[in-house]
């Protein structure tokens, strides 16, 4: 006897509601709004019983040396992927925008991957540098023979872990400093700002800037998966884990899976970076400035230093991501499969199944897909308290 197919439907229903509530999205936060202190005042630190809440007072206490020793100093933290150390972005701190130095380059590789994603340009293409393109400061490609052909993989590569001044500038003329004008339109990242090359006067006026908010914000939508496919996106995780400029968060983080990028002047010192134990990733951005004519990297970088081993404490004594959250990709996958179940068009001619045949069958695979999603979840969690 075949069944009624709103019987089947109704079922259905009745029993994903039961065995498969809605997890929120990886990326899903209770709140979007960023939590400030510093130049607007402390933020209390969170009550006891907020495990796995950021406690800002440490931060705050470093934040405050740091201004009797005349250096101005922000920082950003942002748990990620249904990490529980904030609901949020947390910004500590001042608030004011900063010069970049390399920090920028982030923001520049992501507009050229971007580009890539939409079909404008091509990690294998090929773009000549030559001597004319050649300037100072960090890097290695300003030592190649000239004409030499790099990739624009290549230049991104160089741009990131050994902040190779003349393949930034070089990338940056390929994929256009619009490029970065448009990223930063559309993530709102104001007042990240890339304006000119590298090591160049640029248009008078133009300067390279960037906060901590549009920091954390960028780094955070890169994890997420909302500018990247997921190809670029681990390119420029890989490449900021291989990060050869080491020396600000790495040197306290031995043991911390660490991908950064760093930034420095003779006026800054920044490091921007992803802390990725699995089930605690966070983003941790701390930028300053010395207003006092010292070097910022002996000055300033102790307390760079202090912040990442205190965050990095906080994150290891937070609770992972729930289980979830982990089990929310399934989710996922069974509600394509049932959505493209119903939503496929009859045929037309010719088939040996009815159309309401063949939509049951369809209902049928999907519950199957649930069943299949439960059982990965129930084996996950049996995982997760077997390491307990």
């Amino acid at each position: 006897m075949r069944l009624p197919l709103t019987a089947v439907l109704t079922a259905l229903v009745a029993v994903a509601a039961v065995e498969l509530p809605m997890a929120a999205p990886a990326g899903a936060s209770t709140s979007s709004a960023t939590t400030t202190a510093g130049e607007e005042g402390a933020t209390p630190s969170p009550p006891a019983e907020d495990v796995g809440r950021l406690d800002v007072a440490p931060l705050q206490a470093i934040v405050d040396e740091a201004a009797e020793d005349d250096v101005r100093l922000s920082v950003g933290v942002q748990s990620l992927g249904g990490a529980t150390l904030t609901d949020g972005p947390v910004v500590v701190g001042s608030t004011e925008p900063y010069s970049s130095a390399s920090l920028i380059k982030v923001a520049l590789v992501v507009a050229a991957l971007r580009a890539v994603d939409e079909g404008d340009l091509a990690l294998d293409q090929v773009v000549e540098v030559t001597n004319r393109d050649d300037v100072p400061g960090t890097g290695v490609i300003a030592g190649y023979s000239s004409p030499y052909p790099a990739t624009v993989a290549e230049l991104a590569e160089l741009s990131i872990t050994v902040s190779d001044n003349t393949a930034s500038n070089v990338l940056a003329e390929t994929v256009g400093l619009d490029a970065v004008e448009r990223l930063v339109a559309d993530l709102d990242l104001e007042p990240t700002r890339m304006g000119r090359l590298f090591f160049s006067d640029g248009p008078v006026g133009e300067s390279n800037d960037l906060d901590t908010a549009s920091t954390v914000e960028l780094l955070r939508a890169v994890h997420e998966g909302e500018v990247l496919s997921a190809a670029s996106r681990d390119l420029l995780l890989g490449w900021m884990r291989d990060q050869q400029l080491d020396t600000k968060f790495a040197p306290v983080l031995e043991g911390v899976p660490l991908a950064s990028k760093t930034g420095d002047t003779s006026q800054v010192s920044h490091d921007g970076a992803y802390l990725l134990e699995e089930g605690r990733e966070t983003v941790l951005v701390v930028l300053s400035e010395t207003e006092d004519g010292r070097s910022p990297t002996a000055a300033a970088d102790p307390y760079l230093a202090d912040v990442a081993e205190e965050v990095a404490a906080q994150v290891a004594a937070a609770p992972p991501a729930p289980a979830a959250t982990a089990a929310a990709v399934e989710d996922g996958a069974v509600g394509d499969a049932v959505r493209t179940a119903l939503e496929e068009p009859e045929e037309e001619s010719g088939s040996a199944l009815p159309a309401v045949g063949a939509a049951l069958l369809g209902v049928l695979a999907a519950l199957a897909l649930a069943v299949v999603a439960l059982r990965a979840r129930v084996l996950l969690r049996r995982r997760r308290r077997a390491r307990r």
